[in-house]
């Protein structure tokens, strides 16, 4: 029987990135959306809601006007680096209330730290200082069974850490496990890193810790996660996501062909008349984050990953034109109970436009809300009026002195608050993206 879905939000690629996401708090109110089921047909062309036609006809943005909310948004950003940054270990808090972090939130730091210095933000000295204190600190973390970085760390002690029972984060001398999701994003930024001649040596040593011969097996990286003395390996399946970290794993000599290419272990969905991919192995979520990641910093590197960033921002726009609702989804701490990290997916079980919390059943209607790192890396590297229109609606996001909260809520466009490492970090990384104007490494899939 068909139903009228609720709006979902794509999952992080790893059980483990889905373990982070659990801390890092915040939620969003849920909106509807139609799969082939009820409603009006996807093939049939449906009439553009007034409202939206008034956004979408809006005066542009002059290309200085632009710039500016490009340059503000970036030194909003860094404020949170200023702020939530630990010299000691050169590390910072992966939220204003969470003071670990995770090897995506440190590739995340990398990323802001040398967007930063693109940016003119902070000097070249400043920027060498961070850059080698942070990666002389990952030379010198404990690793799991010797193979990879654990899911946690402490920032300033640099131990390895893990929940109890009562939610609090304590030492672990065994760890907890590690997602190769994150270690992917942290490759890609090792990568960068290592062709300024001056962090060459640090960042290369880093990469060289990890046994990559674990880590990637059948041409696909593999997680795990410690379950008492047990220890149980996954697959990354996530569409999205699974290329975009087995890039990392590819741009350091490992072979994980099958891995970058979006058709494999995939099936084809509609959504609003949108063909999307999504991985038929598991339950997938698809959401912006990984295709704007993938277009920033590799580029798309095969043309069904270019297509596939295309459909996936088209179908939010569709929703936009079909209900007059702002729609760019992703993944972000709120401060709304019951969950405070919520996953706002274009498709995931079946429905589109879903909004969830970490783990399993946890479906909510909200809230719901327009991404501001959406906003500034979808017009970054696809602008049109709709950008354009989500670019100017987040600007209430920013929290002068302390970052970028997740972004506005969709029907009220009111601020969610609680700034994060990762909003901050996209913000700046869309910013140094439309100085340079191509991506920042450059990958080319045989």
């Amino acid at each position: 029987m068909c139903r009228q879905p609720f709006g979902s939000i794509p999952q992080s690629t790893s059980f483990m990135k889905l373990i982070r996401t659990i801390v890092l708090a915040t939620a969003f109110v849920a909106s509807f959306a139609l799969i082939g089921c009820g409603g009006t047909p996807n093939n049939v062309p449906v009439p553009l809601h007034p409202s939206a036609a008034a956004a979408l006809s809006a005066a542009p943005l002059t290309p200085e006007a632009e710039r500016q909310i490009y340059m503000n948004g970036a030194r909003t950003a860094w404020t949170y680096f200023d702020r939530y940054y630990q010299p000691s270990t050169g590390l910072a808090w992966a939220h204003h209330k969470f003071a670990y972090t995770t090897m995506w939130d440190v590739a995340s730091l990398m990323a802001a730290t040398w967007s930063a210095r693109e940016l003119g933000l902070i000097s070249q000295s400043a920027y060498d200082q961070r850059i080698r204190t942070m990666l002389s600190s990952l030379n010198r973390l404990k690793l799991v069974d010797g193979i990879a970085f654990n899911t946690f760390y402490d920032i300033k002690t640099l131990d390895m850490v893990g929940e109890d029972d009562k939610g609090t984060y304590r030492p672990t001398a065994t760890g907890t496990g590690y997602s190769v999701t994150d270690l992917g994003r942290l490759l890609i930024w090792l990568k960068v890193l290592s062709l300024q001649p001056q962090h060459t040596q640090l960042a290369t040593q880093v990469v060289n810790r990890l046994n990559m011969g674990v880590l990637v097996k059948d041409g696909y990286p593999r997680g795990m996660v410690i379950d008492g003395k047990a220890r149980h390996h996954y697959s990354e399946t996530a569409a999205g996501y699974l290329q975009y970290a087995s890039s990392g794993f590819a741009i350091w000599g490992q072979k994980v062909s099958p891995a970058l290419e979006l058709r494999n272990e995939s099936k084809l969905v509609n959504v609003l008349g949108q063909r999307i991919y999504v991985d038929e192995r598991d339950s997938d979520r698809i959401t912006s984050e990984p295709f704007i990641m993938m277009g920033l910093e590799t580029g798309w590197f095969t043309p069904e990953l270019r297509l596939q960033s295309e459909r996936v921002l088209r179908a939010q726009e569709e929703r936009f034109r079909r209900t007059a609702i702002l729609t760019l989804v992703s993944e972000d701490a709120l401060p709304d109970p019951p969950y405070f990290f919520y996953y706002y997916s274009l498709y995931k079980d079946g429905d589109s436009f879903v909004v969830d919390g970490p783990g399993s059943n946890t479906r909510v209607d909200g809230p719901r809300w327009v991404s501001a790192k959406a906003a500034f890396g979808w017009h970054a590297l696809l602008p049109s009026p709709y950008t354009t229109a989500t670019l100017k609606a987040v600007q209430p996001a920013a929290i002068p002195g302390t970052g970028w909260g997740s972004g506005v809520y969709e029907r009220t466009l009111r601020p969610t608050g609680e700034p994060s490492l990762n909003t901050a970090a996209l913000i700046l990384e869309s910013a140094a993206y439309k100085l340079k104007s191509r991506p920042f490494l450059s990958m080319r899939i045989q």
